[in-house]
């Protein structure tokens, strides 16, 4: 009899689970709300908090991070950059730091809700490490200047110098591990690979240091067990670069950070990490790491494997998509074309829209179906949006008449902001976050009208070079990119942002109005998906930060849709078909993903 080992030379696996991913890597996350630099971070993956760092200024912006999403907290009580960090999310130490021309020692608790002030360091000073718990935590190294090697205990209460500091003085340096095991390592100057490990009492020098020597990155982890990444070595540009240590030797991993960055935030540990931030003028993109390890019994997923899951009772493969592909998700609960849209696609959040009248209907999407959340104050439809599901941002649209106000959701509640935008316009591009947010272009009559938002009120920008309506957008305050629209005439054009003037690059391939787009995309990794040719239509493009790459269409043909989500990992809904309404959910996977497949008879 023919065997499928006679005729391919191997074996069907028989499973009772589908193989598992097999290599680690950085994948993005949901952007913060404040984009800035020089924070740090604390918690777990999961349960992250991000406070302190600089954006124009020295911020003690404080945000909480649930896996998906940041939610803006009560700020550190003293504002400041280059500032240290331990603890868990609910339980976190805040210590030094800059807050304007001198160090501080200011030491803060936060207890997942404010921050209290608590006793000083002994040595004020500012781009330190530290490491630990709020009840057991530990400061080394930093600025005073000149660059010190101090060492300080905290014991809930009150700090206390060791006599026997870091045998290299450092600041910028990285920290990992406990009050009693603690790991410092890289730092400047001169920039250093050197890497120490403390016991409780004494630091001894590892002879075997990082592999690439770096400054101002993100580390997390153990002693044994830790992980740095990012960071810049002062003749190279930020590097994404990514090293996990073993308790003895640091090994350079095969992965990368997305947005190579220096003066990061981190958290987490050597299986699940966190970075976020950085960069000058600071960013608001996240990336999670994710080491896989899984039981000795499994098995890792390849490209072309094929194997019966006997669980299951059906024949599967495993096959990486050549392009992005779109698949159905769960339906909005009220149709409508004109809605507002912020988030991702696993953590959505759409709000307002046309069904006749302009409504005011909000809803939340967890990645399978849509909910329905508290009304805006205000019924809009085809406002601009920004932000995350539970940290969003609502402005303009039309009632009639145009609007000029602003909404601000904070995962339960809308409340109408004072601020109001200066142009008031519907059919305009939306980005940003609730305290750094871009608004471009809109209609009222047609306008290239673009303002910044920086959380208490709204200031005019340079216009855009092509003034439209109907228009997209993706990225950040300070480096977006918007795309299509209409002058009176449907247009491919794009524009780049970079904080303070628009710059014309490549068109898109089909000139359209009414599309949508990956609002928290990036200025260099943009989609921008539907709208009116016309017809109606489906019609998917991705953009490199140079030019427009065709991808696979969407099944339901529409404009006016709402757009949130990344370029490789995209949500659109609702929208306008040509014949109505549309309460149709899309989510979009970019291209090379590994993906599992039934074998069927067809």
């Amino acid at each position: 009899m023919t065997t499928y080992k006679g005729i391919q030379g191997f074996n069907i696996q028989n499973l009772s689970e589908d193989p598992v991913p097999a290599v680690s890597g950085w994948s993005a996350g949901g952007n913060l709300n404040t984009a800035r630099r020089l924070l740090v971070g604390a918690g777990t993956q999961t349960e992250a908090l991000a406070f302190g760092g600089f954006t124009t200024v020295h911020v003690g912006a404080t945000e909480e991070y649930n896996g998906s999403s940041w939610t803006t907290s009560n700020p550190l009580n003293t504002a400041r950059a280059y500032i240290a960090g331990c603890g868990l999310q609910t339980a976190a130490l805040g210590f030094g730091g800059l807050p304007g021309g001198s160090p501080t020692a200011a030491t803060e608790e936060y207890d997942g809700n404010s921050w209290t002030n608590s006793n000083n360091l002994n040595t004020s000073r500012y781009a330190l490490a530290g490491c630990g718990t709020q009840t057991a935590a530990l400061a080394f190294g930093g600025e005073l200047p000149p660059p010190t090697g101090a060492t300080e205990e905290y014991n809930g209460s009150t700090w206390t110098s060791n006599p026997t500091g870091l045998n290299t003085a450092r600041y910028g340096l990285a920290g990992a591990g406990t009050q009693t095991a603690a790991l410092a390592f890289g730092g400047h100057p001169p920039t250093t690979t050197a890497t120490e490990e403390y016991d409780g009492s004494t630091w001894t020098s590892n002879p075997t240091g990082l592999n690439t020597a770096r400054y101002f990155f993100g580390g997390c982890g153990t002693q044994t067990a830790a992980l740095g990444f990012g960071g810049t070595d002062t003749v190279a540009p930020a590097t994404g670069a990514t090293e996990s240590y073993d308790g003895s030797t640091w090994t350079t991993l095969p992965t990368s950070l997305a947005t190579a960055r220096t003066q990061l935030g981190g958290a987490g540990t050597i299986l699940a990490a966190l970075a976020f931030g950085g960069n000058d003028p600071g960013i608001a993109a996240t990336e999670e790491y994710n080491n896989y390890i899984p039981a000795a019994d499994y098995t890792f997923e390849n490209e072309g494997q094929v194997w019966y899951n006997n669980t299951e009772n059906v024949w599967k493969v495993q096959e990486a998509t050549t392009v992005g592909s779109w698949a159905s998700g769960g339906p909005l609960n009220t149709t409508r074309t004109g809605i507002g849209s912020a988030g991702i696609q696993t953590a959505a959040l759409g709000f307002g829209g046309d069904n006749g009248p302009a409504i005011n209907a909000s809803e939340a999407y967890n990645g399978l179906t849509w909910s329905t959340t508290p009304s805006l104050n205000t019924a809009r439809k085809f406002p601009g949006g920004a932000g995350t599901q539970t940290a969003a941002l609502a402005f303009g649209g039309e009632a009639p008449p145009d609007l000029s106000s602003t909404e601000i959701y904070n995962g339960s509640t809308w409340t109408t902001s004072p601020a109001t935008l200066n142009t008031a316009r519907h059919l305009l591009a939306g980005v940003g976050t609730t305290s750094a947010a871009l608004a471009a272009g809109g209609q009222g009559p047609i306008t290239g009208a673009t303002e910044e938002y920086n959380g208490t009120s709204w200031t005019n920008s340079n216009s855009l070079n092509t003034a439209r309506s109907y228009l997209a957008g993706s990225g950040i305050q300070t480096s977006a990119v918007v795309f299509g629209g209409t002058t009176g005439t449907r247009t491919g054009a794009t524009e780049e942002y970079d904080g303070t003037s628009w710059t014309n690059s490549n068109n898109m391939n089909t000139a359209r109005q009414g599309l949508a787009g990956s609002v928290n995309g990036t200025q260099i990794a943009a989609l921008g998906f539907g709208g009116n040719v016309p017809p109606y239509s489906g019609i998917t493009e991705a953009y490199d930060g140079t030019s427009w790459v065709n991808e696979t269409s969407m099944s339901t043909a529409r404009g006016q849709l709402g757009g949130a989500g990344t370029q490789a990992s995209a949500l659109a809904f609702a929208g306008d078909t040509g014949v109505g309404g549309t309460t149709a959910t899309e989510e979009f996977t970019g291209p090379g993903e590994l993906t599992t497949k039934t074998i069927t008879v067809s």
